[in-house]
């Protein structure tokens, strides 16, 4: 419990109603943005979201226990019952912000906060660097995509949350003692000023390709909202590290340069660090090479795929400007392995691999792709779609590359939303050309089950597009599902009627 007198401290308030001597001294339990999630004696935030409007569900959250109203829109005296206050701020999402990280003692200056946005490859950066610090002693939390870690794991609604969920979580990791947090940052979130009131000691950039543009609109768009983690929320003497990946990173480094001093950036995959693949075929060995050093590290890790290269390269450029040495940092590479759903080898069946991964954009299915290659020894095997009502303009492009570079592909269901599986799949057809075996099941657990049928020895199977996700989203609801559950009891089926 805080009073309001604490929690609104540095908010920029232009109203109170009723303004009385007791307004100050409320005592207030919680904060909530989601009518939804409130509770006896919470603050409401009517903040606008990307549909809808705050103060349109201010009776529910009054209702529910809301004794005070923050609002960016007039106050109106006349609908709001008596005994419930209400506060107009000049700039909503600032003062959600403010009020929220108040209310958990702000614990984001307690913590050295470490933040990773791009395309693909934020996932596997974060939980490596997350590893790598939790293995040179400081007890480091990690949120992101694929869940939420403090000691425990919590299922993740988001890859970058609410500043309240937010605050919530490192105020734990506070109170536990972690000295350290690892952060995905989505385009959505920096657009949607979800991290406001963050600043990062490191920010990291992998890459930037097709994807989100049912959102943005235009790649342009996508590029300026990653930005925005670089030049709105980096620490005084924070440090950036970016990948060389892609033309984007190039061009960041030629925006960023222009107000940052040269010694807080550090280029990976090419200027400071590159990876070169030596093998393969048993777990990523790599030749890490420190161009202004000269120095050299061979490195023998249990990661799969090709695309890990360039994640290490950002990870390790990432502990580097933390201030950790080289030796310490490619000693522990060892230690790593895959994250859920990221190239994950879930199962062996006829001599075939089975791999799980979330790629869903052309290039992280490129990127998969590609990486199996040097593993089979007969055919590679792909099964995917699409999500519905998210970019259609990917989808045809992602038919092309699986057809390109699979040997047999098999085209079902992702997570469909509103719109029907069997529409999705003919956008994805689009992009093929006859070149190739295709198979069309809609079901996505006939088409695992058809797929894992079909495999013979030296085979190279992924299941693409879910990775981690254990639902899938149908017309508004979440069933319960995993590729990898999946995977398992169709080869123990096989099994138990061979």
């Amino acid at each position: 419990m805080k009073f309001l007198k604490d929690i609104i401290k540095d908010v920029e308030i232009l109203k109170v109603y009723p303004e009385d001597e007791k307004w100050l001294t409320i005592q207030v339990y919680g904060i909530a943005d989601n009518s939804k999630e409130m509770s006896e004696g919470y603050v409401f935030i009517a903040r606008k979201g990307t549909n809808l409007k705050g103060e349109d569900f201010i009776p529910e959250a009054i209702n529910r226990g809301a004794k005070v109203i923050v609002r960016e829109t007039p106050i109106e005296p006349q609908k709001i019952p008596s005994g419930v206050y209400q506060i107009q701020v000049r700039d909503v999402k600032k003062a959600l912000s403010q009020m929220a990280l108040n209310f958990f003692d702000h614990p984001e200056k307690k913590l050295t906060l470490i933040g990773v946005t791009g395309t693909n490859g934020k996932t596997s950066v974060c939980y490596f660097t997350k590893t790598l610090l939790q293995s040179l002693g400081v007890k480091t939390g990690y949120i992101g995509t694929i869940f939420y870690e403090i000691e425990r794991r919590i299922p993740a609604t988001e890859t970058t949350p609410s500043i309240i969920k937010l605050g919530w979580l490192m105020k734990e990791m506070v109170d536990k003692g972690f000295k350290a947090c690892v952060m995905e940052v989505s385009s959505h979130a920096l657009d949607q000023k979800r991290v406001e009131g963050l600043s990062f000691e490191i920010a990291g950039f992998t890459n930037l390709s097709r994807d989100h543009l049912d959102y943005h609109k235009t790649m342009e768009a996508y590029f300026q909202a990653k930005k925005l983690l670089f030049t709105d929320y980096l620490t005084p003497e924070g440090k950036v590290v970016l990948s060389f990946e892609t033309e984007y990173g190039k061009r960041l480094y030629q925006e960023l340069k222009t107000f940052l001093l040269e010694d807080r950036i550090l280029i990976v995959n090419d200027g400071y660090l590159r990876v070169e693949i030596l093998g393969m075929e048993d777990g990523l060995e790599v030749e890490l090479k420190f161009l202004e050093t000269g120095e050299v590290y061979r490195v023998k890790t249990s990661l799969f795929g090709e695309y890990q290269a360039k994640n290490l390269a950002t990870t390790v450029g990432i502990l580097t400007a933390l201030g950790y040495p080289k030796e310490e940092i490619v000693l522990r590479l060892r230690e790593l392995r895959n994250p859920v759903g990221r190239l994950e080898l879930v199962a062996e069946f006829n001599g075939a691999k089975v791999f799980v991964d979330y790629a869903h954009t052309p290039s992280a299915l490129e990127y998969a792709l590609k990486s199996l290659l040097p593993l089979k020894k007969n055919r590679l095997v792909v099964v995917f779609g699409c999500g519905g009502n998210r970019d259609a303009g990917k989808r045809p492009l992602m038919g092309e590359v699986a057809e390109t570079i699979a040997d047999y592909v098999i085209l079902t269901s992702d997570n469909p939303r509103f719109e029907e599986p069997e529409a999705i799949i003919d956008d994805i057809k689009k992009g093929l050309k006859g070149i190739k075996p295709c198979a069309v099941i809609s079901d996505r657990r006939e088409a695992i089950e058809f797929a894992i049928k079909l495999l013979e020895e030296g085979d190279v199977l992924l299941i693409a597009g879910k990775g981690h996700e254990t639902y899938q989203e149908i017309q508004g609801k979440r069933y319960p599902f995993s590729d990898q559950e999946e995977i398992l009891k169709t080869i123990k089926r096989i099994k138990e009627r061979s």
